[in-house]
């Protein structure tokens, strides 16, 4: 039952993965070098899922030993025959090479697909989220390594990070240096984060910070713009 949750788990953060664009962007950056025979196609992949398989708690990725029973000697035995090793070793080989370089040909292409769609119509309307699922369809297909899906989440991280940020900045600019009340701040500006028109209710709203907000309008509508752009791209 743990292992159930676990597996679960880890299934809800490859599915969030796969719907935010970057994380595209980050893994077929990782397979070019796999192209050159600069790095190995099992640090990226291990392996790939298939969508029609009975829903079983994934196996580990490690090569198996397989021990095999001594074989019996007889008098003949001249010491020459290698029948009578104690132990072979499989070895996993990893995915194919092949496969591989077709589905992250298909990944590339969804890709490509999903950034003029987000372009084109915005990153959630409908004609984008149909694109953004396909994307979604042929990542979730792909058995990270270990490694690659710390990768992935990193750069998500990274990117909340960030936001975070210019959210701190802005609410800096707005409380610290121009004396906006906390409580106004955090009442009308979470949701509003990339509407412009928040900050010019406050500019024009005549309290006694609003010529200080008037001032520092560049730097705010910038951080905004920041904000706008990484929505966009989510």
């Amino acid at each position: 039952r743990i292992a159930r949750r676990i597996e679960e788990g880890l299934e809800a953060v490859r599915r969030q993965l796969a719907m935010f664009p970057l994380t595209y962007d980050c893994l077929l950056k990782a397979y070019e070098p796999v192209k050159t025979g600069q790095t190995r196609l099992v640090d990226v992949i291990v392996g790939f899922v298939d969508p029609n398989a009975p829903d079983v708690i994934a196996q580990p990725q490690n090569p198996t030993k397989v021990e095999v029973a001594p074989a019996e000697e007889s008098e003949e035995d001249d010491g020459d025959d290698d029948s009578g090793d104690a132990e072979e070793e499989t070895v996993d080989s990893g995915p194919d090479p092949q496969e591989a370089a077709e589905r992250f040909a298909r990944l590339a292409k969804a890709y490509a697909q999903m950034l003029t769609a987000i372009e084109k119509h915005g990153s959630h309307e409908p004609k984008a989220l149909k694109i953004r699922k396909k994307a979604a369809d042929e990542f979730l297909e792909l058995k990270l390594s270990p490694r690659m899906f710390d990768a992935l989440i990193a750069n998500l991280r990274g990117h909340i990070r960030e936001i975070r940020q210019v959210e701190k900045e802005i609410m800096s600019l707005a409380v610290r240096d121009c004396g906006m009340p906390r409580k106004d701040f955090i009442a009308s500006f979470p949701k509003n984060e990339t509407n412009p028109r928040w900050l010019g209710k406050h500019t024009k709203g005549g309290k006694k910070y609003s010529a200080a907000l008037a001032r520092l309008e560049p730097e705010i509508t910038r951080r905004q713009t920041r904000l706008a752009a990484t929505e966009q791209a989510l």
